[in-house]
């Protein structure tokens, strides 16, 4: 576990002997008495809630960064002419395609750590992120796809044959 994620654990659990009543007007109800109860249990679910989201909004806008920093250090490579210049642009395009992936790599391992905790604390899994298949799209999707698939189609036989001649 990270050590974000240890220190939103420990800090929202607080587990102390409450004496719960489940009916006030039965005295003598099976279910009251004295348990134990972790007090700020909403409250770390909600924390780790947060970070969840936050990091699954975050995680596809780092990728990009990385990728754009990796598609940089990739042309930084191919204009590098031994001089002082290219060589101070691809070690400094190089640097920052390693920070962008070390970024990502922390935000992968931060997600995994709070999902972890989120089931351990609660018994299920949370996540924002939804797949619909395409058996939920609505009517509009499924038309928009079929003209896309149409466009595609059509301007297969135009490549096919220029592949030919």
């Amino acid at each position: 576990m990270s050590q974000i994620i240890k220190a939103i654990v420990d800090t929202y659990t607080h587990t102390t002997e409450l004496y719960i009543t489940t009916n006030n007007l039965d005295r003598f109800a099976k279910a009251d008495g004295w348990q134990v109860v972790d007090t700020l249990r909403y409250h770390a679910e909600r924390k780790l809630k947060r970070e969840i989201q936050d990091l699954e909004f975050w995680i596809p806008r780092q990728s990009d960064q990385e990728a754009t920093a990796k598609n940089w250090m990739n042309r930084a490579k191919a204009s590098y002419r031994g001089d002082e210049i290219s060589k101070n642009k691809l070690a400094s395009s190089t640097a920052k395609s390693e920070a962008e992936t070390f970024a990502l790599t922390v935000m992968h391992s931060e997600l995994a750590a709070a999902q972890a905790a989120y089931k351990e604390l609660t018994g299920t899994t949370y996540t924002t992120i939804s797949d619909k298949p395409d058996a939920e799209l609505s009517d509009e999707e499924k038309a928009l796809f079929a003209r896309v698939d149409a466009l595609n189609a059509a301007n297969e036989p135009e490549v096919k044959a220029k592949k030919k001649a």
